[in-house]
């Protein structure tokens, strides 16, 4: 049927004499042949489609190997159904957009093809990438009756074939897929979408007429239907599974380049920590269940080292200290730390070298005595920089201490927390999650401390233990913090105090954006930079580790 690609490529451009019919009996086919199906591929990307640079567009292997299981049948002749896992930024939604476009092109008559994802806007990238393929090209422009981007998205073939784009979220209850017989149906991040509205929606409408059946997605927690998919012995016979990792990720194959390199992702594995979350469920693309600790016990504990923590009394310490505090609201403590900075030309260390409790029995929420306590603790370790939990706290309280440390010589910065995955407290744990991984975190060993320092070191042990990362994936959201009846005072405040050791460039303020209603002139500190509003306004920062530039002073 094909001697080579250029001649397939001349059919496909119409210089074969084929007409679409005739296209349609070679892409069945196909169908049932990988290899012949993997020319044709080849041969419509080259032919017809271009990459973001106007090149002729050259799949990589894992894009293509996608592709492929897209449009080939299964082995017994059945319409294929898929379970595909692929990393973040792996350009898996783009692959999809390809065999989108290729089934549209090779099957144009009164085909419906449907596109499902967990919001509007992610519904809409597999749909804005098989538009612009078409848009982009003469030819294929030239197939399209119409164009439609609003009230039910739609690219409809002068054939009849019609590509049609909807979410699947509790807010439409699925009303867009109901009713509905596609012909080839496509779930984007099905990992996202709620279990009981997959179930009630997505699966009858392929049931009724046995169409091929893609979901892809990066997975989250196994309570979900994409699970079952790929783990349940009970549809191993159903869906043929494909798992992929950043590792597949960087193979470019013949590609022009890959989406991101080795090294980069090495990098972003000690950004977040190989234990992580984040790296197991985004670049590893593993299952994780719903509630996970957040901190490897073993590691928690290799942070003990064999020092004494810093008392009280006399000439106390003094430079690179910074002084962190979670302000306790309603029934929790205010824990203080205090970190100082060991540097080197490999890697800078941070000690822990200071810990106190404020608790009902050592002065409650008693506001005036913490904020007396805070800066005592503060100036008698001569501390270069506070920083504050402010999340939730009076305008009165940040504003005191603000002005003290003003008049102590102190750059004070409020820190606010910010939930969800882009949040700041996700952030600032990444980093935390990181260091440990990278063994920057030192604590003194509470075998070798008195019993009153030994207690709270074990309670700064236990509490980073129990920390919990609780994740909803229906709602793409997720949330650090202590579960129900313990707490997380020890874990915070030590997350901000190793953020403005490790992390803040010097005299510099992050993740909140702050005004200063008292002029900063009165600091005579050569350090201190000019009296300005902007002194405490600060930007996000994608965490560099390993950088002397980040992270040495």
């Amino acid at each position: 049927m094909m001697k080579n690609e250029n001649h397939l490529k001349s059919l496909l451009t119409g210089k074969g004499g084929i007409d679409s019919r005739q296209l349609e009996l070679i892409f069945t086919k196909c169908r049932n042949d990988k290899e012949k199906m993997r020319k044709l591929v080849k041969a419509f990307c080259n032919a017809y489609l271009i990459d973001n640079k106007q090149r002729p567009l050259r799949l990589r292997p894992m894009q293509e190997d996608i592709v492929l299981e897209c449009l080939t049948n299964r082995q017994d002749g059945k319409q294929k159904k898929l379970a595909i896992l692929a990393p973040r930024g792996s350009g898996k939604s783009f692959a999809l957009s390809v065999a989108v476009t290729i089934y549209m092109f090779f099957n144009r008559f009164r085909d419906l093809v449907f596109i499902l994802a967990p919001t509007e806007d992610q519904a809409a990238l597999i749909f804005n990438y098989v538009y612009r393929h078409f848009a982009d090209n003469t030819f294929l422009n030239g197939l399209v009756a119409n164009y439609r981007f609003h009230n039910k998205p739609n690219i409809t073939l002068k054939g009849g074939t019609i590509m049609r784009r909807a979410p699947l979220a509790p807010t439409n209850q699925g009303q867009a897929i109901r009713g509905q017989h596609p012909t080839f149906l496509v779930v984007d991040e099905s990992p996202l979408i709620d279990d009981n509205l997959f179930i009630d929606n997505v699966e009858p409408a392929i049931v009724s007429n046995k169409a091929p059946f893609i979901n892809l997605g990066t997975p989250k927690s196994k309570d979900n239907h994409m699970w079952r998919y790929l783990y349940d012995d009970g549809y191993a016979d159903t869906f043929t599974r494909l798992h992929y990792t950043w590792r597949d990720a960087v193979d470019k194959g013949d590609a022009y380049t890959p989406p991101y390199t080795e090294e980069e992702m090495l990098d972003k594995m000690l950004e977040w920590g190989e234990d992580s979350i984040y790296w197991r469920t985004e670049y590893e693309c593993e299952f994780v269940e719903s509630v996970a600790n957040v901190f490897n016990p073993e590691k928690i504990k290799r942070c003990y080292d064999d020092y004494k923590l810093t008392r009280l009394d006399g000439d106390s310490r003094g430079g690179n200290i910074n002084v962190a505090v979670d302000i306790g609201k309603s029934v929790n403590s205010t824990v203080i730390t205090a970190w100082s900075l060991d540097k080197s030309d490999e890697e800078n260390i941070a000690r822990l070298v200071y810990v106190e409790e404020i608790n009902a029995r050592s002065g409650g929420h008693d506001i005036p005595y913490q904020r007396k306590r805070i800066m005592d603790v503060t100036t008698q370790l001569r501390a270069d920089r506070l920083i504050v939990d402010c999340t939730g706290i009076g305008g009165a309280v940040e504003q005191d201490l603000r002005l003290a440390c003003l008049d102590a010589g102190v750059h004070f910065v409020p820190f606010v927390f910010t939930g969800g995955p882009k949040g700041t407290k996700t952030q600032m744990y990444r980093d935390f999650i990181s260091y440990i991984q990278q063994g920057r975190v030192k604590v003194p060993n509470p075998e070798n401390l008195e019993p009153n320092e030994s207690k709270l070191i074990n309670k700064w042990t236990r509490e980073h233990i129990d920390l919990e990362y609780t994740m909803d994936a229906a709602n793409k959201t997720e949330k650090i913090a202590a579960p129900s009846g313990k707490h997380d005072d020890y874990c915070d405040s030590s997350a901000m105090g190793l953020h403005a050791t490790l992390s803040m460039l010097p005299m510099t303020g992050n993740f909140s954006q702050t005004i200063v209603s008292k002029p900063i002139s009165r600091r005579t500190n050569s350090s201190m930079a000019p009296s300005s509003p902007n002194l405490f306004r600060t930007k996000q920062r994608k965490p560099t580790l390993n950088k002397h530039s980040i992270s040495g002073f």
